[in-house]
C-alpha cells in the first residue's frame, strides 16, 4: 500500500503538472485578458507547494488527540479557497458587501475547522457546531443573495457561476464530513482512507475549478468587458447620481441666490 508521504508527493506532482498546463493555456489567451485567468494555475500551484511541504513533513503539528496535522494544507486552504470564492463572486457580479461577507465566512469556516483539532472536551462540540453554523451561512449567501445577483448578468455568467458555486459547495460539504470521520476527528477512517479522500478532493477541485474558469470563455469575456467599462461591481443602494446641468436651463436670471 502506498505510504502517506508518497501519496502527498504524488499529489504534489499531479498538481504541478496541472499548474504548468494551465499556465500554458493562460498564455494562449489574449494579452489583455490573461490576468483574469491566472487564478486557475495559482490555486493549483499553491496546492502543489502545500503537498510538497506535507511530503517532507514541513509544518506538521500534533492535535489534542495526538494525531499529526499538516499545517501547510491549511495555509493553502486559507489562500486558495479565498481566491476561488472571490473569483466566483466576481463572476456573479456580487456587490462589495457580498464579496466581503463571502471572504469573511470562508476564512472563519477554515479557521474554526482548524482550531477544533486543538480543543478537547465540550469545546470540540462547540467548535463543530460553530463550524456548521458558519458553513450554513456561507452556503446561504452563495445560494440565495449571490445567485440572485448573478441573474442580473449574462446567461453565460449565470451558468459559469452556477458551476463554480456547485463545485465549491460539494467540496465544502465533503470536507466537513471527512473532517469529522477522519483520524483527527472521531476516527472512522484510517490513515490511508482519510489521506486518499482528502487528496482526491483537493486535486479534483482545483483542476475542476481551473477547467471551468479557462473553458468559460464567453462568460469571462462578458465579465472582462463589464470590469473594463465600469471598474467592477459596487452596491447601488443609497447612491446619489448627479446629472450634468444642461446648457439651455430655464432658470430665472432675475432670482438672486440667498446670502
Amino acid at each position: 500500500m502506498i505510504g502517506e508521504l508518497e501519496m502527498y508527493r504524488f499529489s504534489s506532482y499531479v498538481t504541478a503538472v496541472a499548474t504548468l498546463a494551465f499556465l500554458g493555456w493562460v498564455a494562449k489567451k489574449p494579452a489583455g485578458t490573461r490576468r483574469y485567468f491566472l487564478p486557475a494555475p495559482i490555486v493549483c500551484g499553491t496546492l502543489s507547494l502545500a503537498y510538497f511541504g506535507m511530503s517532507i513533513e514541513l509544518l506538521r503539528v500534533t492535535t489534542a488527540s495526538g494525531q499529526p496535522l499538516p499545517m501547510s494544507r491549511y495555509i493553502d486552504y486559507f489562500v486558495a479557497t479565498t481566491i476561488m470564492i472571490a473569483v466566483a463572486g466576481k463572476v456573479a457580479d456580487a456587490t462589495r458587501r457580498q464579496l466581503a461577507t463571502l471572504v469573511a465566512l470562508t476564512v472563519g469556516w477554515i479557521g474554526l475547522s482548524l482550531g477544533r483539532y486543538f480543543l478537547t472536551g465540550t469545546a470540540v462540540l462547540a467548535a463543530n457546531l460553530g463550524t456548521a453554523v458558519v458553513l450554513g451561512a456561507l452556503l446561504y449567501v452563495m445560494i440565495w443573495p449571490v445567485t440572485k445577483r448573478s441573474g442580473e448578468t449574462s446567461g453565460e455568467r449565470v451558468l459559469l457561476y452556477g458551476k463554480l458555486r456547485n463545485l465549491l459547495i460539494l467540496l465544502w460539504v465533503a470536507y466537513l464530513v471527512i473532517g469529522v470521520v477522519s483520524r483527527q476527528g472521531i476516527g472512522l477512517l484510517d490513515a490511508f482512507g482519510g489521506i486518499f479522500a482528502g487528496a482526491y478532493l483537493d486535486v479534483a477541485t482545483r483542476i475542476g475549478f481551473g477547467l471551468l474558469l479557462l473553458r468559460g470563455s464567453d462568460a469571462m469575456a462578458n465579465f472582462i468587458d463589464d470590469t473594463g467599462s465600469n471598474g467592477g461591481s459596487d452596491e447601488s443602494d443609497g447612491e446619489v447620481t448627479f446629472a450634468e446641468p444642461s446648457g439651455d436651463s430655464d432658470a430665472d436670471p432675475d432670482i438672486e441666490p440667498a446670502d
